[in-house]
């Protein structure tokens, strides 16, 4: 009979680590499906998660979103660093094992949010679509495309229920590095409707060379969506988020 050998000590460090980098590999992620991976590849216990979790957020590795992604964890310049310097403590086959295993649970996960891409005209040289996510009721985003390419309206529409996700957390993740800069009461371009007390659509206008994107992202207040709308009011990051956009939408490589 083959002698098994003795289960190795696991550091905290390590599971923090461990926990980091499921983070990292899954984008975006609640507390309950971050568990749901954890468990399924035998990472650590829901104790240690709880207590390592804790420890991030404190440490400000991980941070939760804003509005309607307020449920959602992500990485922050912290974490990012923390993996960078100390990620190669983190045995070869576990980050292995994590990083196999993201693409088909991200596709689990995505599944829950309500994913829409349309065209609302197409002739030659004109083509317009109508995307959007939305979540139970609440709808996150809308986004409606005019383009030139048919080449690119057809990448758009085959390929936006799986880049839906990329396009949400990146307009997000924005909308959140807004609320750390001096948001300007009046933003130059763009406008604010109110839905209700919690539910403000920051709407505007970004063009790049390959098309031009009419946006409607849902933002929790008043003063969110007029820091979001305050960063275009720079013409080189509209250019930049527009491109980019574009370039996640269509799956394009950046």
């Amino acid at each position: 009979m083959p002698i098994k050998p003795a289960p190795r000590n696991i550091s905290e460090t390590e599971y923090m680590l461990r926990l980091l980098r499921c983070v990292d590999v899954l984008d975006c992620v609640t507390e309950l499906s971050l568990w749901t991976f954890v468990a399924e590849l035998e990472l650590m216990d829901y104790v240690t998660m709880r207590l390592c979790l804790h420890k991030l957020l404190t440490a400000e590795q991980v941070e939760y979103g804003a509005g309607t992604m307020k449920n959602h964890l992500y990485l922050t310049p912290k974490g990012r660093q923390a993996l960078s310097l100390f990620g190669d403590r983190l045995p070869s086959e576990i980050s292995a094992k994590i990083t196999a295993a993201a693409p088909a649970f991200r596709e689990r996960i995505s599944v829950s949010q309500q994913v829409h891409a349309a065209y609302e005209m197409a002739q030659r040289n004109d083509y317009r679509l109508i995307l959007s996510v939305s979540e139970g009721d609440l709808r996150m985003l809308e986004i409606r495309m005019h383009v030139k390419s048919r080449r690119l309206a057809g990448r758009a529409i085959k390929l936006f229920e799986a880049q839906a996700p990329k396009v949400t957390l990146y307009l997000y993740q924005q909308a959140q590095s807004a609320q750390t800069d001096e948001a300007k009461a009046a933003p130059a371009a763009g406008e604010i409707v109110r839905h209700s007390t919690t539910e403000f659509e920051a709407r505007h206008t970004l063009t790049c060379k390959r098309a031009q994107l009419a946006i409607a992202l849902t933002l929790p207040s008043e003063q969110a969506a007029a820091a979001y709308l305050s960063l275009f009011d720079d013409t080189a990051m509209a250019a930049e988020t527009a491109d980019k956009l574009c370039k996640l939408i269509c799956a394009i490589h950046i």
